[in-house]
């Protein structure tokens, strides 16, 4: 399901539905903290029960954050390296060479 489709389903959901959404995601992220294995498979164990008894909006939001939770890497995954500039300087520096040095920690985002 494309970015938009699933913007659109969340934001058309009435406020019921919108809090039967949640409350399911925050019941299926604490029973997936119990549950052996990789995260993503542990929610869709514990998603897979509730989404039989779901219809609308309530199950194709919850459908989509499960496809959203699927795409980029897994935890685990060993990242692409890549270069970045430092701010306020031309220097670059490539992620691979902290490897093995210490914790790196990428923020991306928005401010437009």
């Amino acid at each position: 399901m494309e970015k938009a489709e699933r913007d659109r389903i969340l934001s058309s959901m009435s406020q019921e539905e919108s809090d039967a959404y949640r409350k399911i995601l925050q019941e299926i992220r604490a029973e997936a903290k119990a549950l052996p294995g990789e995260q993503i498979a542990r929610r869709k164990q514990a998603l897979a029960p509730r989404l039989a008894g779901l219809q609308g909006n309530v199950r194709l939001a919850l459908t989509a954050t499960t496809a959203r939770d699927e795409t980029g890497p897994k935890e685990g995954d060993i990242p692409p390296d890549f270069n970045l500039k430092r701010m306020g300087s031309e220097e670059k520096v490539r992620l691979s060479s902290f490897k093995g040095k210490r914790p790196v920690a990428l923020i991306f985002g928005s401010y437009t």
